[in-house]
């Protein structure tokens, strides 16, 4: 079991952004949780059947992606003891 067999799609706060890598050509694309929910279909689908149904959004590519949670709350290290 992995971390995307345990979320829900609809678990997700609003707005989180899922980085999509195309496992074919490379290409990176971020596609927004909220818009996803509303695809139709898309409602209660845990994060790994997600993955296995969006495409690389190359028109000629549409290979299969790998998605991942975005964390832009990452702060430096600080040396030292408080």
């Amino acid at each position: 079991m992995s971390w995307k067999t345990d979320l829900h799609l609809a678990d997700l706060d609003d707005g989180t952004p899922l980085e999509c890598t195309c496992r074919r050509c490379g290409h990176v694309h971020y596609e927004d949780s909220s818009e996803l929910v509303r695809r139709d279909g898309f409602e209660q689908l845990y994060l790994d059947e997600t993955e296995a149904r969006l495409r690389c959004s190359v028109p000629l590519c549409k290979g299969m992606v790998r998605i991942a949670l975005v964390h832009d709350d990452t702060e430096g290290f600080v040396g030292g003891l408080a």
